[in-house]
């Protein structure tokens, strides 16, 4: 894996980490006493943070510093949505305008649905 590819699963990571603890960009820089800026180039992954910087995240994130480190969940997770979205398209290549124009509205539709239905939907 390429160093770039790294960061920006790293930085990946990090960001799924920290909107499921419920922290904004502002909250974690201000925890680590980094700007929001260094923040936002750890998560797009313009750089790797420091290992002492990495170590602040993980506490402040309450979780172990090898939790930052899972990056492989990441490109898991990205393989099998580029494979369900790759699948989504083949069904709809040949469908005439109508029928995308119906799947878009339907689409925007579920999309728009709050977190708390989707995951009465998931069970």
């Amino acid at each position: 894996m390429k160093e770039n590819e790294f960061n920006k699963l790293l930085g990946q990571r990090i960001k799924k980490l920290r909107k499921a603890k419920g922290f904004s960009q502002e909250l974690l820089a201000e925890k680590i006493d980094k700007s929001v800026d260094a923040v936002s180039n750890i998560e797009r992954g313009i750089f790797a943070p420091r290992i002492d910087t990495a170590l602040d995240i993980a506490r402040a994130l309450d979780v172990q510093l090898f939790e930052l480190f899972k990056i492989e969940e990441i490109a898991t997770e990205d393989a099998q949505k580029t494979a369900l979205l790759e699948e989504i398209v083949d069904l709809l290549k040949e469908q005439p305008n109508e029928i995308l124009q119906f799947t878009l509205t339907q689409t925007k539709t579920l999309t728009s649905l709050t977190e708390k239905f989707i995951d009465k939907l998931r069970k």
